[in-house]
């Protein structure tokens, strides 16, 4: 499809969701309140400014009109529903931040209701049509492969797999003999063939033709208005997740891809994480701070508070805070606590078991040292010892710590002197880092719940 075609379908469907969108509220307003005054009601004027706000800036970021009718229907239902999820989160936060203002639930879900049926099959509707108009009016382009090796075959049967893509194969050039009927020629008759056949693309498989002057290749197909494009070798990769970004026209290779790499990821990740630390420092920790911080005073001398170095993102240290649930001792950054641990005090094995010990460390949270979820500081000395020890040990600190995360869910939780139990909790946190989501963090959340109700063993 042409730039200008796709600028119109963006276009276009901007229109079709802003008829959507505001149709709902509209209809979901009569629905409820028997009339169409909407903009006499300050509360739902204000409220419709930002429904529809949200809305697109949340589609623009996730990619909705950034439509690709070659990434298959699951990619169009993915952010569908990824858009629905994130509009009904930022719509709650705006419940939540404007006080004084009553919105009626039921308006709201005739609204998503109406929306959600609507926008599903516009966009499925659009998907098709898209796909459609490919296959049947959109003009192939004829493509031709340099070199004749496995990267080559794969490309190949792509063509011939996916015709909406919109390649038409037409062989291979390679100068060796080969028991292939799809070797048309060698390199040298590149110019003979494209006096005979038009040609619009040229791929040039660089691991099958190392001798090969690219350059001369590239002129040559430049001087006949042929696009030529390199098809590089990452077979010795494939276990990594590589991205190709382009820094102002410089391609640069990334062997490791994040979803906390993405801005909207982060900014999802720190609103949740403020917003649920802000209610647990408001509703828990106002009261129970003095309560926990009388009964430490009266069983021990000391601080209410521990304060230990830990290793936060991009290895930077930060103090990580605790209740205090030792008596005061030299070696609290040097011994990690153990079952039985006669430095414990009664009420610190009380706060341990429950895990309560940790909840300081949403002033973290607030502070941005941490995150609700994420991978587990440790002590700078076991960052030191188990950088060496552990493989891909530091790829934890891409991300914020967190105070819990899919390793302390899965089990690994508590002292960790086997450097086998160390090596599952790094596999199960590089995991959490490579393949992060809102939904992911929410379960992790709801599964350390309902951990600490039932009392956890390695807690002591």
């Amino acid at each position: 499809m042409s730039n200008t075609a796709s600028k119109y379908t963006k276009q276009i469907h901007i229109a079709v969701d802003l008829l959507i969108i505001n149709f709902a509220f509209f209809d979901g307003y009569f629905l409820k309140f028997g009339h169409l005054n909407l903009f006499e009601d300050t509360r739902y004027f204000l409220f419709i400014i930002y429904f529809n706000a949200a809305w697109f800036t949340i589609g623009n970021s996730v990619g909705t009109y950034q439509f690709n009718p070659y990434k298959g229907i699951e990619n169009v239902l993915k952010t569908v529903f990824r858009l629905f999820g994130f509009h009904i989160l930022a719509i709650s936060f705006f419940w939540v931040f404007i006080k004084g203002y009553y919105f009626s639930r039921e308006h709201l879900l005739v609204v998503y209701l109406i929306m959600f049926v609507c926008a599903l099959a516009w966009k499925m509707g659009l998907y098709y049509f898209l796909k459609f108009y490919r296959k049947q009016w959109f003009r192939l382009k004829s493509a031709l492969i340099i070199g004749y090796g496995e990267n080559s075959q794969e490309l190949s049967r792509f063509f011939q797999d996916y015709p909406e893509y919109g390649y038409r194969f037409l062989g291979f050039l390679h100068d060796k003999t080969y028991l292939s009927n799809d070797i048309i020629g060698r390199v040298t008759d590149l110019p003979s063939i494209v006096e005979n056949i038009h040609i619009d693309e040229i791929f040039c498989s660089l691991p099958d033709l190392p001798d090969l002057n690219i350059n001369e290749l590239a002129d040559y197909a430049d001087d006949n208005v042929i696009r030529f494009r390199i098809l590089p070798d990452f077979r010795s990769f494939t276990n990594r997740n590589i991205n190709v970004e382009l820094f102002e026209g410089i391609p640069i290779i990334s062997f490791r891809t994040l979803p906390l790499d993405d801005a909207f990821n982060r900014f999802t990740k720190r609103a949740f994480d403020v917003f649920f630390s802000s209610a647990v420092i408001l509703f828990l920790l106002s009261w129970l701070v003095p309560l926990i911080a009388l009964i430490i005073r009266l069983q021990s001398k000391g601080p209410i508070f521990f304060k230990q170095k830990r290793t936060g993102k991009d290895n930077e240290d930060f103090w990580c805070y605790k209740f205090r649930s030792m008596y005061v001792n030299i070696d609290s950054d040097k011994v990690q606590a153990r079952k039985g641990d006669a430095r414990i005090t009664p009420i610190g094995r009380f706060i341990r078991k429950t895990s309560i010990d940790e909840l300081p460390q949403f002033f973290n949270v607030l502070l941005g040292h941490m995150s609700v979820v994420g991978p587990r500081p440790h002590m700078l000395r076991h960052t030191e010892e188990y950088s060496q020890i552990i493989k891909k040990y530091m790829v934890r600190h891409f991300v914020k710590p967190g105070i819990t995360g899919l390793a302390q869910v899965k089990g690994y939780r508590g002292e960790t002197t086997d450097p086998k139990m160390m090596q599952g909790r790094v596999k199960f946190d590089i995991f959490y880092i490579e393949n992060w989501s809102f939904l992911l963090d929410i379960k992790i959340v709801f599964y350390t719940v309902m951990n600490v109700i039932k009392g956890e063993e390695n807690a002591g």
